[in-house]
């Protein structure tokens, strides 16, 4: 449903732009050319973490995609997809919230519709009780 997607995509878009801030990180850091390795915790459950030395001379990252993919892109391919992700989530977004707006408008519509047609009848039916009285 559309409120199903909406609430996947809220919560996408963080993970896609804290990713693609970790990367872009990760390129500066090795086009300064500093070559000391970064310090970092990553998440490997809900309460577990891990701490790694990332090598960013390497200049390569590995992307989790989901369903059980993770491919190794440089640097800057990661980036490229990840703004295409970001993109491509934002439009479906905005997209879906306009949806859930239209569809939310037409509900309102029609029960306002409703409301008119039951009142028009009980009062057709009162006048013509009152007519035949």
């Amino acid at each position: 449903s559309l409120s199903k997607k909406r609430a996947t995509l809220q919560e996408k878009l963080p993970e896609i732009k804290k990713s693609l801030q970790l990367v872009q990180h990760l390129q500066q850091q090795q086009d300064s050319q500093q070559n000391t390795p970064i310090s970092a915790r990553f998440s490997l459950a809900d309460t577990v973490y891990a701490k790694a030395d990332l090598d960013v001379s390497a200049g390569v990252v590995n992307l989790w995609l989901g369903a059980n993919v993770m491919l190794e892109y440089t640097y800057q391919e990661a980036i490229d997809l990840l703004q295409t992700k970001l993109l491509q989530a934002e439009t479906d977004f905005k997209d879906v919230t306009h949806d859930l707006a239209f569809t939310r408008n037409q509900i309102i519509t029609s029960e306002v519709t409703i409301s008119r047609i039951y009142n028009w009848d009980v009062r057709r039916k009162r006048m013509k009780a009152e007519l035949e009285s």
